[in-house]
């Protein structure tokens, strides 16, 4: 295995090395906040091959946590207490009761402020690469329930694939994968934006008490749709999301983006997360090339690139000792 920075490691410790996908939310449904001021969420998520590296070591001495981070966007990423790869560790270190110790080397491929899952994606590795390195022995359940207290997408993103959410730390709802590929391109835009100021305007545009009975059974109608089984292209018209307006409203990029993709012979076209990414559906992997050239070409999005899904969630690439 070639490293991408040697420098990091010292050969005397150990050390593992996991990659962790990028998620699209291929439908999602949002109700109005709730007492404890999270929203009712319905969301069908899928894992595709957009990947973060992420490498952690024992340092000698043992002493603290400790994060390096390059590639994509790096700058703009904190390396203290509020990075999502900290706090995990320190949060699986405390339910285990230990000292956390561990340096990280992290090599960012997924953008931020994406709606991708960037931040969470690294979380889940951290909670995989801690738990084997610190020989805390907890299985992917257990880990998926400790993900929940860092980020909704935690625990998604441990075991990828495809999985319905249904709420605010609620259990994930299997989907069993078929043997369809999802073919997507994704356009990046310049700006980017927060969760919480997308829900805040979500909130803004009114979500009336009388819209429960119609949540509801949404809701239920989602969980009855074969997303894994059913051709994707049958699907095309049951993808939405309905932060899409909220989103819109702070950035209104993403409609006329949307709409350039649409035009161009998208399948379907969405907004993924609280956005701001836009992904499109093609047939398959020749018409996904075809329509990333086309949208590179009208200069709507900083970045545009062609992926797949479903993918397996945490990835361990290669470890000491082995």
């Amino acid at each position: 295995m070639a490293f991408d920075n040697k420098d990091f490691l010292d050969t005397n410790s150990e050390w593992i090395s996991l990659m962790v996908p990028a998620k699209l939310n291929i439908y999602l449904q949002a109700g109005k906040a709730r007492e404890d001021g999270y929203h009712d969420l319905t969301t069908v998520y899928q894992a595709i091959a957009l990947y973060d590296k992420l490498t952690i070591m024992l340092p000698k001495p043992r002493t603290g946590l400790t994060i390096t981070i390059r590639g994509e966007g790096s700058d703009t990423i904190p390396t203290d207490g509020r990075n999502l790869v900290i706090k995990a560790a320190q949060v699986l270190a405390n339910k285990a009761g230990i000292e956390p110790v561990a340096c990280f080397e992290l090599i960012k491929s997924i953008p931020s402020e994406a709606g991708l899952g960037g931040g969470s994606a690294d979380a889940a590795a951290t909670l995989v690469g801690c738990n084997i390195l610190w020989k805390l022995g907890l299985h992917q359940n257990d880990l998926a329930a400790i993900g929940a207290q860092i980020g909704e997408d935690v625990p998604f993103l441990i075991k990828g694939m495809m999985a319905i959410g249904v709420g605010h730390k609620q259990p994930l709802v299997g989907v069993a994968a078929g043997a369809h590929m999802w073919h997507w391109v994704l356009g990046i835009l310049e700006a980017g934006l927060l969760t919480k100021d997308v829900f805040r305007k979500f909130d803004e545009l009114k979500y009336d008490n009388a819209d429960e009975l119609a949540y509801e059974d949404r809701h239920v109608r989602c969980l009855q749709v074969g997303w894994g089984s059913i051709s994707p292209d049958l699907l095309a018209g049951l993808l939405s999301n309905d932060l899409e307006a909220a989103a819109s409203a702070l950035l209104p990029q993403i409609l006329s983006a949307l709409d350039a993709g649409r035009v161009e012979g998208a399948l379907a076209g969405i907004m993924t997360g609280s956005g701001s990414t836009c992904a499109f559906l093609a047939r398959d992997h020749e018409h996904a090339e075809s329509l990333a050239s086309v949208l590179h070409t009208a200069g709507i999005f900083r970045s545009v690139m062609v992926t797949n899904g479903p993918v397996e969630g945490v990835r361990i690439m290669t470890q000491s000792g082995t």
